[in-house]
């Protein structure tokens, strides 16, 4: 039975519900002994004090680890009022402490407008973010502080949930790369008080939501024929769809780009939009860019199923 369930949880994505404490690598780690696939991946990590939505990916779903990583994420913060870390998050050394007395509900509804649309933000020290190879977090850890280049964010929404000062719980949709704990510090310098990130999760990334999550302690329930998983073409659901001919589908196993017909297409894609090319048997066969008149590139190239 485990034979088979290995088969079926092969060339798929999982949806994980990591809890507090485990890093997004042990989840991948304690997936791995369970289930007993070498080839697994993630599709971004997220902070061990953090808790929620993680994508394990197996076989040939790990290839889509970028483009799954480029879904807009939504996540429930909680950011206190009074004292800034090191860290920007609960885990750290206090820096400053300050009031929060003139903070009420008016006020932080007046300042979360202020951080919706697109916008730059300075990555921060404590993130898995690369300096010559080195995670700026073990860079942190030794006490150095690297340069940062600002990079472009933007948050679709935010909405006020609670406000029990000192905490404020926010909703947040966002684009990839917007930092949390950033943000915590930026909205308590919008208030004019010291802040920092206090709980997280993460509930949603693109169509994948926390509710059909299996928890990271709980793979076991990963054996049986109820787990959940998407295959390739349904986690790719986001970008359109080419449906391929017989004809097609072994051309582009044998490396041949099929061109597409406009008259044949019911909406055809615009010039420089991602889609997906599905074989004929509903298999996905490889992600592509639109070109002109019909013109495509591949992207990347997905094996076949097992028969």
């Amino acid at each position: 039975m485990e034979q088979s369930a290995r088969a079926r949880l092969m060339d798929r994505v999982i949806p994980v519900a990591k809890s507090r404490g485990n890093s997004t690598y042990d989840c991948v780690r304690a997936f791995k002994r369970v289930v007993r696939i070498d080839k697994v991946g993630h599709a971004g990590s997220l902070d061990p004090q953090a808790l929620g939505l993680i994508l394990i990916l197996t076989g040939e779903a790990t290839k889509l680890s970028n483009y799954l990583m480029d879904l807009p994420k939504r996540y429930v913060a909680d950011i206190r009022l009074g004292e800034t870390t090191d860290t920007q998050d609960e885990s750290g050394r206090i820096l400053r402490t300050g009031s929060w007395a003139h903070v009420d509900r008016g006020s932080v509804e007046a300042v979360l407008p202020r951080f919706m649309g697109k916008r730059f933000q300075t990555p921060p020290m404590y993130s898995a973010l690369k300096h010559k190879g080195t995670p700026l977090y073990m860079l942190a850890r030794r006490g150095e502080k690297i340069d940062r280049n600002p990079r472009e964010v933007e948050t679709y929404e935010i909405n006020l949930l609670e406000f029990q000062p000192p905490v404020i719980r926010i909703e947040v949709y966002c684009s990839r790369g917007l930092y949390l704990r950033v943000l915590a510090e930026e909205i308590g310098d919008a208030l004019n008080v010291p802040a920092h990130l206090g709980g997280l999760v993460r509930r949603r990334i693109g169509h994948f939501s926390l509710g059909e999550a299996v928890s990271d302690g709980e793979f076991e329930k990963l054996l049986d024929d109820a787990a959940p998983s998407y295959t390739l073409a349904d986690a790719m659901g986001h970008f359109p769809a080419v449906i391929l001919s017989e004809e097609q589908s072994r051309g582009l196993s044998r490396g041949i780009i099929p061109r597409l017909h406009p008259a044949k297409q019911a909406v055809f894609p615009p010039q420089g939009s991602l889609l997906r090319l599905e074989r004929s048997d509903g298999s996905l066969g490889a992600i592509a860019e639109m070109g002109l008149g019909g013109l495509i590139q591949i992207r990347r190239v997905f094996r076949e199923p097992a028969a």
